[in-house]
């Protein structure tokens, strides 16, 4: 039984490292999305949505994959249930940014000259925070919350740079959002826009919202 909850333990930090792996390239190949979507290339960004749709998918297989590690005994008990709720939230972020390449293939809002280099400024804002949204993942495959003093301190530094991420992004997203609504555009026109703009800054609120949780883990471990 040891040997067997032993293994599925080892399992289970792979398919984090796994999995955390795939939601950086789904991140990477949305950004391209957006920037061939962006300048008008229709035809660019649809193949690119495929390659999103499908790295997705293989994210949420790996992800299903962890769920049979974890129900087979993987990590403790008392935060078993916590990791699960962290690596679901990751997912979807995931879940984020194929559903901002769905949107704009599928509604077609038009971004305008004007506006288009603030909307790639959030894209890449959010891209931006992947590698510290992957070392808050690389801690929590360790699963010694408030027993490793070390890591539980730089991962306060990391959520930190996390929350300054996302502080900046929603700055970006004030200031677009206030130029969008000043602008003579049509009033539907405005709203189209604001609804992309919504889809682009949720992910990093739901990256923001990975990092809490983590830093709930540790501080309920530690009290």
């Amino acid at each position: 039984m040891l040997g067997k909850k032993t293994s599925s333990e080892k399992n289970a930090r792979q398919m984090l490292e796994d999995h955390i792996k795939k939601v950086g390239e789904v991140l990477h190949e949305t950004m391209i999305t957006l920037e061939y979507y962006f300048t008008g290339r229709i035809e660019e960004a649809k193949v690119s949505a495929r390659k999103v749709d499908t790295l997705e998918t293989q994210a949420d297989d790996i992800l299903r994959g962890f769920m049979v590690c974890l129900q087979q005994g993987a990590f403790m008990p008392l935060i078993r249930k916590d990791i699960f709720q962290v690596i679901s939230t990751v997912d979807k972020v995931a879940n984020a940014a194929e559903s901002t390449c769905d949107f704009c293939l599928s509604q077609r809002p038009h971004v305008y000259e004007e506006f288009r280099s603030a909307f790639e400024d959030i894209t890449r804002a959010n891209v931006e925070m992947f590698p510290d949204l992957n070392a808050a993942v690389e801690i929590l495959k360790l699963g010694t919350f408030g027993m490793a003093g070390d890591e539980d301190t730089r991962f306060h530094d990391i959520a930190q740079n996390i929350s300054l991420g996302e502080s900046s992004v929603d700055d970006l997203e004030w200031k677009l959002t206030r130029d969008i609504f000043n602008s003579t555009l049509e009033l539907a026109n405005k709203m189209h826009l604001h609804q992309l703009l919504n889809h682009i800054t949720r992910i990093s609120d739901l990256i923001e919202d990975v990092a809490d949780r983590i830093q709930i883990m540790i501080t309920r471990e530690v009290l």
